[in-house]
């Protein structure tokens, strides 16, 4: 017969003690992570997002003109331009298209999967003077942006769009995109101001290459309209036509992104085909660049999973009428 200490039976009840404190405190901590939605978000099969604790915050058409080298969850507040921002612009809109941004516009539950939702491209907000297709009259684009707000109208972020698609977010009845390629000066000088009168936002794709050259946005501009709600897209390094140069994808899908947010200081979240061009390369190099998503072309305004790296963008051109821009959209007077 042997003998037990009493002692081990008392340092055995107290580590058992211990135990059961240690599950009942683990069961509670399980329970508040499911409560809270931790293991409730399956990810869509296509592909993993991240969407980036960041502020909320494109296939261009335009020919190809070499230039010297030189990321979130929605937020449903109002935008408020700093006081403190001037654009440098001599363009003041048409009188009557200076309404006062008061009406709060409906709100609607839009998504998951399949959303309404029109994204227009511009490249140029000016003057000319090669007759060039690709700008669109300081007058002209005043006068479509009053046609939009004044037809219930009012922009969202692709982050927003993004959400939509994803998990579903709180949209206005009547959401729209505005989207301008390539970084020209005159969307700052122009399109910006024109864009606040309204409470309006846009998304800028910007050329690596053609940051600060001649007729471009510089740092500087482009962090403005950053601060002024917009949010910024990659455009590629040197736009080029992705399906014709398969040994330059990875520099200009992947890389863009990386020397954008390091030059910048923002997050870059989007992708915009050169020319509205891909293949399945470039869409696997925009997939593992991490983009959230990636705007193309097309004459829809249904954007969905099925094209969320591809989504459908229609442009404005020189000779867009305005009879012809209220066509394109999807919700008549």
């Amino acid at each position: 017969m042997s003998l037990r200490d009493p002692r081990s039976g008392a340092k055995q009840s107290s580590a058992n003690r211990r135990l059961l404190r240690r599950t009942i405190v683990l069961l509670a901590t399980t329970s508040v992570i499911l409560g809270c939605g931790g293991f409730g978000l399956i990810a869509p099969p296509t592909p993993t997002l991240t969407l980036e604790p960041t502020r909320t915050v494109s296939a261009s058409l335009t020919p190809f003109q070499p230039a010297p080298a030189t990321s979130t969850f929605l937020s449903t507040q109002t935008f408020i331009p700093s006081p403190t921002f001037t654009p440098t612009s001599t363009f003041t809109p048409l009188p009557t298209s200076t309404p006062t941004v008061t009406p709060t516009p409906e709100f609607i539950f839009q998504g998951p999967g399949d959303v309404t939702i029109p994204i227009l491209l511009y490249h140029h907000i000016g003057y000319s003077l090669t007759d060039s297709e690709y700008y669109v009259s300081p007058d002209e684009f005043a006068n479509q942006m009053n046609y939009l707000f004044m037809h219930g109208y009012r922009t969202i972020t692709v982050e927003q769009l993004t959400q939509a698609i994803y998990f579903g977010a709180q949209l206005p009845s009547r959401p729209i995109l505005l989207t301008f390629d390539d970084g020209s000066e005159t969307v700052y000088a122009n399109a910006l101001p024109v864009m606040q009168t309204y409470g309006f936002t846009g998304t800028a794709y910007i050329v690596y290459n053609y940051i600060g050259s001649t007729r471009y946005m510089d740092k500087d501009q482009i962090r403005a309209l950053y601060d002024a709600g917009w949010e910024i897209g990659s455009h590629g390094i040197s736009h080029l036509d992705l399906t014709t140069r398969p040994g330059k994808q990875e520099d200009e899908i992947v890389s863009s992104r990386r020397r954008l947010e390091s030059y910048l200081g923002v997050p870059i979240r989007s992708f915009a085909y050169p020319f509205g061009v891909y293949d399945d390369t470039s869409l696997h190099f925009v997939k593992s660049a991490g983009y959230a998503s990636a705007m193309g072309l097309g004459d829809k305004s249904t954007q969905g999973m099925g094209n969320i790296f591809y989504l459908y963008r229609q442009s404005i051109m020189a000779e867009t009428t305005l009879d012809e821009f209220a066509d394109l959209l999807p919700w008549k007077p």
